[in-house]
């Protein structure tokens, strides 16, 4: 049975980058730009992982960890890998405490986003 991932980020290149450089035959990617976008996903899916931003376009800069505890809240079996451009120990410690698996600061190759979902039993 194959894989889905969801990808959240307001860089839409990035985005469609990761959605080309992540989907495999079994692997299903889907992408969000907003913090709603990405509730709305959430709401009709269930993911294997979700990779999200931790600061998307929006007033509060926290958005990211806003839906890394909805999705533990949701579905604590899916994984999380946080990522943000902003980052710092108080940052990367409430993504640890609120369930994230990783916690990256950007820029993050996708050589190192793929190693992640291998530990986490996504990618192959």
């Amino acid at each position: 049975m194959g894989k889905r991932l969801l990808v959240i980020d307001d860089e839409v290149a990035f985005l469609i980058a990761l959605r080309k450089l992540l989907a495999e035959p079994e692997i299903e990617v889907d992408t969000a730009e907003t913090m709603e976008d990405s509730m709305g996903l959430l709401e009709h899916n269930v993911y294997d992982a979700v990779i999200a931003d931790i600061r998307l376009t929006g007033v509060q800069h926290k958005e990211g960890i806003l839906i890394l505890d909805h999705v533990k809240k949701m579905h604590n079996d899916t994984k999380v890998i946080m990522m943000t451009g902003f980052g710092n120990p108080e940052v990367m410690q409430e993504a640890y405490s609120l369930g994230a698996d990783f916690y990256f600061e950007k820029p993050v190759s996708v050589s190192v986003l793929k190693g992640a979902l291998q530990k986490l039993g996504i990618m192959q």
